[in-house]
C-alpha cells in the first residue's frame, strides 16, 4: 500500500511508521491522520510484526501537531467535525502490539 504522508517498512519483525513531512516538521493534516490509522491497523494485523515504532522524518522534529496551513477550515471535507483525532487515538491505544 502506498502512502502520501508516511513511510511504512517492516524490518526484523518491527513495523516502522514514519511521518514523512519534514518540510512541515511532520505536522499532520487529514491525510496524515487517515494514513496513520490505516498503517496502525495494518501493522496490528500483520502476524510478522511484533512491535511498532512511530517516528518522524528529518532531524528537526518528531511532529509539531496539526498543520494549520493545510486546511481552509473544512478539514479535508469533514466540515466542522475536524480531524479524526479520536479515531487515531483509539488506533494507537488499541493496536495489539507494543
Amino acid at each position: 500500500m502506498a502512502y502520501e504522508d508516511l513511510l511504512y517498512e517492516v524490518r526484523n519483525g518491527v513495523a516502522w511508521i514514519t511521518i514523512n513531512r519534514p518540510d512541515k516538521m511532520n505536522a499532520f493534516r487529514g491525510t496524515t491522520c487517515d494514513e496513520l490509522i490505516k498503517a496502525l491497523y495494518r501493522a496490528g494485523y500483520d502476524k510478522s510484526v511484533g512491535a511498532i515504532v512511530l517516528a518522524g522524518a528529518g532531524d528537526r522534529a518528531f511532529c509539531t501537531g496539526g498543520d494549520q496551513s493545510a486546511h481552509d477550515g473544512n478539514y479535508d471535507g469533514r466540515g466542522t467535525i475536524g480531524l479524526p483525532m479520536e479515531e487515531l487515538h483509539t488506533a494507537i491505544r488499541d493496536v495489539p502490539k507494543p
